[in-house]
């Protein structure tokens, strides 16, 4: 099986691998095409009975539409820290039975292989907004709870990266997108296991660089895509090429979105089969 996120510009067709598909980063500014790419990738996989989805969406708007088709979805930082929580100890459990099989890699006759987007990693990465609300609006736990705020965001951009170093080989694969591509928001350890980068339209060389790594933030001009031109994109870190390729993602509507979770929705993983447990 093959994911067709779009077309070359040479006419074709962008695939990805599935399962099996290494880590994405998709970043681009609003309006660039970031959310309608996920949709490709979700709408690509949710027909196989062997792939569970999982979601973080801080915004609340992005991964909603896909509800019935997502195992679970993390709307909040809480919710979030739990899921991150229970992917962990899934990949610990796969690990020890790949260990204990002499085994290298997870196959989906073991179990599903888990696609786990977050949209957006900016809020994920970012301090927890929610708990600094309740400090100003309440004025309780003042400057303890503004630290222990932040010490949470330090514990969760910590965790995954350790997940995006494990998870592929334990049958997850990692989907990060982000409208803000910049070195803060996307923290280092995190983006070298996002091997394959999608860069849509930004603004400067220094987010080109951020997109598509180090060497490419001079060789491609972020003026390469046209305002104009949503779901146009380069892409790094396809198996069958070494070179950035130029591009253009495919695009679904809301429409068949609903349509598609309507056809697939009793394929969904309860979080009991997948986690042992709701994860929150």
């Amino acid at each position: 099986m093959s994911i067709e996120i779009g077309r070359r510009f040479d006419n074709r067709p962008l695939v990805l691998p599935w399962p099996n598909c290494p880590h994405i980063q998709i970043g681009g500014e609003t309006g660039s095409g970031k959310s309608g790419l996920c949709n490709v990738l979700i709408g690509s996989v949710a027909a196989d009975p062997n792939t569970a989805i999982c979601g973080i969406d801080l915004k609340l708007v992005e991964l909603s539409p896909w509800a019935d088709r997502l195992t679970t979805l993390a709307t909040t930082a809480a919710e979030a820290d739990h899921l991150l929580v229970a992917l962990r100890d899934l990949i610990r459990e796969r690990a020890e039975f790949l260990q204990a099989n002499g085994l290298r890699r997870w196959d989906a006759k073991f179990g599903p292989w888990v696609l786990f987007i977050i949209d957006e990693l900016a809020e994920l990465q970012a301090v927890d907004a929610d708990k600094l609300a309740e400090v100003i609006s309440t004025g309780e736990g003042g400057p303890q709870a503004m630290r222990e705020a932040k010490n949470n965001q330090q514990i969760r951009t910590a965790l995954l990266g350790s997940i995006a170093r494990l998870a592929r080989f334990c049958g997850v694969t990692i989907v990060g997108a982000t409208q803000y591509p910049s070195a803060e928001v996307v923290d280092q350890q995190i983006r070298t296991q996002l091997t394959i980068k999608v860069m849509l339209r930004v603004a400067s060389g220094e987010q080109v660089a951020v997109c598509l790594g180090q060497g490419y933030g001079n060789s491609i001009s972020p003026k390469s895509i046209s305002p104009t031109e949503r779901g146009g994109l380069w892409i790094v870190g396809l198996p069958d090429t070494g070179k950035p390729v130029r591009g253009r993602a495919h695009w679904v509507s809301d429409g068949q979105v609903a349509a598609r979770v309507a056809a697939t929705s009793h394929l969904t993983p309860s979080p009991q089969t997948l986690f042992n447990e709701e994860p929150f």
